[in-house]
């Protein structure tokens, strides 16, 4: 086998040379840049529910009272027993505190309402009129949230005062009283974050105030009116969270 003229090696090594370089811009292009990218841009944030809030709320509020009238021995007075209603418009105020860990909120609010529900009932030898024109809570709730929307369930106590007007037919006399009831109240509500610190809400709940009694003691002595208070509410709400 004949030795390659060493002149003709050298001419090769400079041709591969020469192929190498000109393949070198071709194969840096195919190569990963060094330049690192754009970090990602951050993920907006959720919304969190924890803190303190001041808003103001209006509603319709229906219901029927089942209100008889007894003599001092329970007997029904004159057969006398009605069903009326009590529907009223409704407004006021509430505050409360919420306190969000992963998807749940607990929170705490309270609530003052005015209204004007009133029912007037006559019977042979007796009139009388029930009346409400404010009334409270002080309820715990219960929040699932999803990010900026909230769904919960709330309940708790719930006061009042009814005021009752009763007149003696014989006599044409009348006497007034006031007396004030406590009872219970539970419902669920929708909260939607609209920014950062408008909360907006609508809300039904039921209350019932149990059996109240009142019992005459001037012109009306002897008789006693009993009730049975419940109503059933829907809200509207704006608040403000701190």
């Amino acid at each position: 086998m004949a030795t390659q003229n060493p002149k003709a090696r050298l001419a090769s090594l400079l041709a591969l040379c020469g192929s190498l370089l000109a393949m070198a811009p071709a194969l840096a292009a195919d190569l990963p840049s060094s330049k690192l990218l754009p970090p990602a841009p951050a993920l907006p944030p959720f919304y969190s529910w924890t803190g303190v809030y001041l808003g103001a709320q209006a509603g319709y509020a229906w219901g029927q009272d089942r209100t008889t009238f007894s003599d001092t021995l329970g007997r029904a007075f004159n057969g006398a027993a009605f069903r009326q209603s009590s529907d009223s418009a409704l407004g006021g105020a509430h505050a409360g505190f919420n306190y969000q860990t992963g998807s749940i909120v607990f929170g705490i609010e309270g609530d003052i309402e005015a209204l004007d529900a009133s029912a007037t009932l006559i019977a042979p030898g007796i009139a009388a009129r029930i009346g409400r024109d404010w009334q409270a809570s002080v309820r715990g709730r219960v929040g699932f949230a999803l990010d900026r929307f909230m769904i919960y369930a709330t309940g708790g106590a719930a006061f009042t005062d009814f005021d009752y007007h009763l007149q003696n037919a014989a006599t044409g006399l009348s006497e007034s009283a006031t007396r004030s009831a406590t009872g219970w109240t539970a419902g669920a509500g929708v909260n939607f974050a609209y920014t950062d610190s408008l909360i907006l809400g609508a809300e039904y709940r039921y209350t019932d105030f149990g059996k109240v009694n009142e019992t005459g003691r001037g012109p009306a002595l002897g008789l006693t009116v009993r009730h049975e208070p419940t109503t059933h509410a829907l809200r509207v709400s704006a608040g403000y969270k701190f």
